[in-house]
């Protein structure tokens, strides 16, 4: 899955559909680096460099990721819980793996002015969608990759534990044994697209 660029941060050009680098000056989408791939290339297109992540921006996108990520998970715990109260009565727990019990009492404990009920499904499609959110991820990506080299196992584990316990979670609330119904449908889809958002996010930690 590449990055979400829809035009070239360094010439500005659009970028084509599924495109890995940009068609002008081969700026590379996925990673966010320039790649010099032809040798016979210009030297203006030879000089052309990305400006690197700065501490601040990769703090500010690392708060933004934790926000959006408390945020999504409230949604997916509110709306479980009121899916399986429906299905289960009170007494859900008994039905349902334990992690997930513990997820949603976890995750529900979080109190967003902007999360209401009976709105949890648009909620969770619009802060999954939200470019601020995406290009985030990309900025913190980045700056590790500029990074890692100096950076200690530790320190990058602090980032991947967290990420890969989110993914066990989703694995878990995806494999639940829901009603039929468009609504558990669309947010079984959304539950898919944010756990792959996450995979990929962990694979440019590794």
């Amino acid at each position: 899955m590449m990055s979400n660029f829809k035009y070239c941060p360094m010439c500005g050009t659009q970028r084509e559909d599924g495109s890995q680098f940009c068609k002008n000056c081969n700026f590379e989408f996925l990673v966010g680096k320039y790649v010099k791939l032809d040798d016979e290339k210009s030297s203006q297109d030879e000089n052309i460099e990305v400006e690197k992540v700065s501490q601040e921006e990769f703090v500010e996108s690392n708060e933004m990721l934790r926000q959006t990520k408390n945020k999504i998970n409230c949604c997916i715990a509110k709306y479980l819980n009121y899916e399986l109260t429906n299905q289960y009565n009170e007494t859900y727990e008994e039905n349902i793996n334990i992690s997930v019990t513990e997820y949603i009492s976890h995750s529900s404990d979080s109190s967003f002015d902007d999360i209401f009920e009976n709105e949890y499904l648009e909620k969770f499609e619009n802060l999954i969608h939200d470019e601020k959110f995406v290009d985030s991820k990309n900025i913190f990506i980045q700056w590790i990759g500029e990074n890692r080299g100096h950076l200690p196992g530790m320190v990058l584990n602090q980032y991947k534990v967290p990420i890969q316990s989110n993914i066990d979670s989703l694995k878990n609330v995806i494999s639940l044994d829901m009603v039929d119904s468009d609504e558990n449908e669309k947010f079984k889809d959304l539950l898919n697209e944010y756990l792959d958002f996450e995979k990929e996010f962990l694979e440019n930690l590794i």
